[in-house]
């Protein structure tokens, strides 16, 4: 490799070298699983629940590895439905570029997610009824076990309003309970039971859950033209991701 003739270039070339080789080294090593800490301490004095939920819920989610490689690493991001942001800010740890917002009706999980010390001006917090929302447009849109909540009409229209805000290269990621799938939706239904019933980590107001099709995503993908890939990665539950992407959008499946 040519470093140059004399001391300056030498100097200016090697810099230049080690540079670029130490940011391909950050970003090897700099995944969520190394910001996993960092994401607990922020959580750590607000109940011990609320702490051990946290640790249960990201090694579930595998520390969210699969939405961090399959959304933009920079640009705009909205995650609807964020909770207590436990996602919004592990993908805003793993790559400084993006500029997430996250959006609950649960003004309680706002408030936690709003008073962590991580949080900067590339990440905020809003409550809000996904529904109603005029979305703005995005590079990146996460509708991540949200669905089931809605009754079917606000369903296709929530995810009509994400495919229109996707920008051009866009990438659309939801996940919710396929009811094609149907022996291995009881899974799905049970873990929602425990959510929504025995620990009360999420709030149903009272209404039915309603898992909707995934020929009903693909649809309206194709209504829209864009493609829609699924992404299966579980045993025993009905979860699946849909990856829906821009035409301009290049997908590599993970």
């Amino acid at each position: 490799m040519f470093f140059g003739v004399d001391y300056t270039e030498k100097a200016k070339y090697l810099g230049r070298y080690f540079r670029k080789q130490y940011s391909h080294l950050k970003e090897l090593c700099e995944q969520p699983h190394y910001f996993r800490e960092q994401l607990i301490y922020n959580y750590l004095y607000k109940g011990p629940v609320l702490e051990w939920y946290l640790r249960f819920k990201i090694r579930l989610e595998r520390d969210y590895k699969i939405f961090h490689d399959l959304l933009p690493k920079s640009g705009q991001l909205l995650d609807l439905g964020c909770g207590f942001g436990f996602m919004s800010y592990l993908l805003h740890f793993a790559a400084k570029g993006r500029q997430i917002t996250g959006y609950d009706y649960d003004s309680a999980k706002i408030s936690v997610a709003s008073h962590c010390f991580s949080r900067n001006h590339n990440i905020r917090f809003q409550d809000a009824d996904i529904t109603r929302l005029d979305l703005p447009p995005a590079d990146g849109i996460i509708v991540s076990d949200v669905l089931h909540y809605l009754n079917p009409d606000q369903q296709e229209i929530l995810i009509h309003k994400c495919m229109t805000a996707l920008r051009r290269g866009g990438v659309l990621v939801i996940r919710d309970g396929d009811s094609d799938l149907k022996k291995r939706h009881r899974g799905t239904r049970i873990t929602e039971y425990f959510s929504t019933t025995f620990f009360s980590f999420n709030k149903t107001g009272g209404r039915s859950l309603h898992f909707l099709s995934g020929n009903t995503i693909r649809k309206l993908a194709e209504l829209h033209h864009m493609k829609c890939v699924p992404v299966d990665q579980t045993v025993f539950t009905s979860n699946v991701l849909f990856v829906i992407t821009h035409p301009a959008t290049t997908y590599e499946k993970v």
